[in-house]
């Protein structure tokens, strides 16, 4: 058992060297639910650097990457209106969802972040023939690479315990 112990303690120190995660990702998606344009769905996927990030007050950090597909085409940060930037919206720390507006042919699109979380967070778009309409959104945090790598050493190790275990009996 030491021998387990002693693995443990080595592993559980070299994930504490490595350096905090400094991009977070988040995936999106939702259907709209009012206009022309009623039952189009759109996914999409965020990524930003979160070191900067307070948790006081409200807070807005720009996006480093965003794809989504909506209206069987690619919308990215190229899309944007000009002047306009990506942000996402953190409120006391929590993830409130994401502020982008941008334009492809003659499709307006916007994500609106909610007040105080992503309970209230949606979406808008403006139409070709003029008109307008809203739908929901619900955003989910994609873990980090190293979430998994720990996930898995965590497992391996119970498992080597398990068979040293059975070993034994």
């Amino acid at each position: 058992m030491p021998k387990l112990l002693r693995l443990t303690t080595l592993v559980s120190m070299l994930f504490a060297a490595l350096p905090a995660a400094q991009a977070a990702t988040y995936s999106f998606s939702g259907m709209m639910d009012s206009g022309s344009l009623i039952g189009e769905s759109f996914t999409g996927l965020i990524s930003f650097d979160d070191s900067a990030l307070t948790t006081l007050g409200e807070e807005y950090l720009g996006v480093g990457s965003l794809s989504m597909s909506f209206l069987s085409a690619t919308w990215d940060l190229f899309n944007l209106e000009t002047g306009a930037t990506a942000e996402v919206k953190f409120y006391e720390g929590v993830f409130a969802g994401l502020s982008y507006s941008a334009t492809r042919g003659s499709t307006g699109f916007s994500t609106i972040p909610g007040s105080l979380d992503t309970s209230d967070a949606f979406v808008a778009y403006t139409s070709t023939i003029g008109d307008g309409g809203a739908g929901n959104v619900i955003y989910a945090p994609v873990p980090e690479p190293e979430s998994y790598a720990m996930f898995l050493a965590g497992l391996g190790l119970m498992g080597l315990a398990a068979l040293r275990r059975s070993r034994q009996a």
